[in-house]
């Protein structure tokens, strides 16, 4: 399928009035788009509960992708015991435990749904459309590997190593890594043409929510 317009969104972090708000400047157009979301939908933010409900509806569409990301990563771990369990609760996963605990109370076996969803989360999608191939992942790609043998700990952590060195052929669109930590505007990136870093630090007081095209560069973010 050819796609009117690619859209990938970066890390929301339960900021879901930030979301929205770019959501409805962008106009997705349900049948015509895809919509692809980099992951980060949990922790940091005042509206887990708000973000998750959204994002889970919106899976059931045909034209949309949501990746995993670190945050829903360490969650995972958290719970089932995984490598970075022990680093969530340190990183906004207090504040996303208790809403989901209240989540819980008026809804019982919310935390079971929530952990199915984010477990069949997908770490990658790849694109092709007008002979340039995209590939999404949350933080990015180790380079010189081939995209079908990274390893998940790239795809979700990796930062300056990606940025600073990725030189392939194809365009690799990641969040992840606030821009505002590279170049102090928050505006998404496009780095050496085949970069495209769309984490405009929504959990920041001068942070954004943005959504890009990454066919026109094109871009949207919530009002200041």
């Amino acid at each position: 399928m050819t796609y009117r317009r690619i859209l990938a969104v970066g890390d929301i972090h339960g900021h879901f009035e930030k979301f929205r708000s770019a959501y409805e400047k962008a106009k997705v157009d349900a049948a015509d788009d895809l919509l692809v979301f980099l992951g980060d939908y949990i922790d940091r933010g005042p509206s887990v509960r708000r973000t998750l409900e959204f994002v889970m509806k919106l899976a059931e569409e045909k034209n949309v992708v949501l990746l995993r990301g670190n945050h829903e990563q360490m969650m995972l771990d958290y719970f089932f015991g995984g490598a970075t369990g022990e680093s969530w609760l340190m990183n906004g996963g207090r504040e996303t435990m208790a809403e989901l605990l209240a989540w819980e109370k008026e809804s019982p076996g919310t935390i079971a749904r929530v952990l199915a969803f984010l477990r069949e989360l997908p770490l990658s999608h790849t694109v092709e459309q007008e002979g340039e191939r995209y590939f999404f992942a949350h933080a990015g790609v180790r380079p010189g590997v081939a995209f079908e043998e990274q390893r998940s700990n790239d795809l979700l952590w990796i930062r300056e190593e990606f940025y600073e060195h990725y030189a392939g052929d194809d365009i690799v669109v990641a969040g992840h890594t606030p821009t505002l930590f590279l170049d102090g505007r928050g505006k998404p990136l496009f780095l050496n043409k085949r970069i495209i870093l769309a984490d405009t630090g929504s959990y920041f007081p001068e942070g954004h929510v943005s959504i890009v095209d990454v066919l026109s560069r094109r871009f949207w973010q919530n009002a200041a």
